[in-house]
């Protein structure tokens, strides 16, 4: 049956991606404080700057994680996955990061291609000097599976009341186009998978988008004080949006989420999370 726009819930749960370089805080803030009871599937390898942060400036109450190293396959964190669409405690589950979790995916099928041949003949596994080199090139079906496997599955969250954060790392690329005046080239960031471009469909399932940014004040190596904070707008190299009207603002010492939170509309506050016009089965 379809849904009245009129009858439709504004609720306060949502699916971000957070982008920036490294360093720029986005795992920290993907932990912060509004945001808990969190979940976060850390396919980094490196968790250490969450844990120094919160035990130095704040708490480290209500965070949980898993770690999902690189050569840990996909079996696992798929099967952790499942877990929480069953079950899900937390008020937001975050993975970090989606260039990790890709390298992750690559990992695995080049372990699973050994001894496995192609239809002409050819092993599917590629080697020089005995070191796989198959390129996820090599496995476009299987890619756009595995991310489509990881969209469903924050949509199945997100319906059940869970927030959302896909944690991404930018890299700069060229555009080239041919206009009246000759050739043009624009560069612009966009979200890293596999050291090329990102699916373009990744950042459309996505309600907020943010650049996180880390700039330096002062001149004296070591002694330069760091600014943290999030663009919601975007620059001409990076597409941002907010569909709260979240407005860019400076995190400095302060909990990131007490802040976005704070923007958001009274009567979205007291939405309830789960929309009780929400189908109750979902399928995998």
């Amino acid at each position: 049956m379809p849904t009245k726009a009129e009858e439709a819930l504004i609720r306060p749960v949502t699916s971000f991606l957070f982008k920036g370089h490294n360093g720029t805080g986005k795992t920290i803030a993907s932990c912060s404080e509004k945001f808990r009871p969190v979940y976060v599937f850390n396919c980094e390898g490196r968790f250490e700057s969450v844990l120094y942060y919160y035990k130095k400036y704040g708490n480290l109450k209500d965070i949980e994680f898993d770690n999902f190293p690189i050569g840990s396959g996909y079996y696992k964190i798929d099967k952790r996955m499942d877990e929480l669409i069953v079950s899900c405690p937390y008020n937001t589950v975050v993975m970090s990061s989606l260039t990790s979790f890709i390298y992750l995916i690559l990992n695995h099928l080049i372990q699973d291609a050994y001894g496995k041949k192609t239809s002409k003949g050819y092993d599917r596994q590629k080697k020089i000097g005995g070191i796989p080199v198959n390129q996820l090139e090599d496995f476009n079906a299987e890619d756009a599976a595995i991310i489509n496997d990881l969209i469903a599955f924050f949509q199945q969250l997100k319906n059940k009341g869970v927030n959302v954060i896909l944690e991404a790392h930018i890299t700069p690329y060229e555009i080239t186009t041919i206009e009246e005046g000759g050739r043009q080239t624009q560069t612009i960031n966009q979200i890293l998978t596999k050291g090329k471009k990102a699916p373009a469909s990744i950042p459309g399932f996505f309600n907020e988008i943010y650049l996180f940014n880390k700039t330096f004040k002062g001149i004296m190596v070591g002694q330069q004080s760091t600014t943290f904070s999030v663009n919601t707008d975007g620059t001409v190299t990076d597409d941002c949006k907010s569909s709260w009207g979240i407005k860019g603002f400076d995190w400095t010492g302060q909990d990131f989420s007490t802040i976005l939170l704070s923007q958001l509309d009274e009567d979205i506050k007291e939405t309830p999370r789960v929309d009780p016009n929400a189908p109750k089965v979902f399928s995998f």
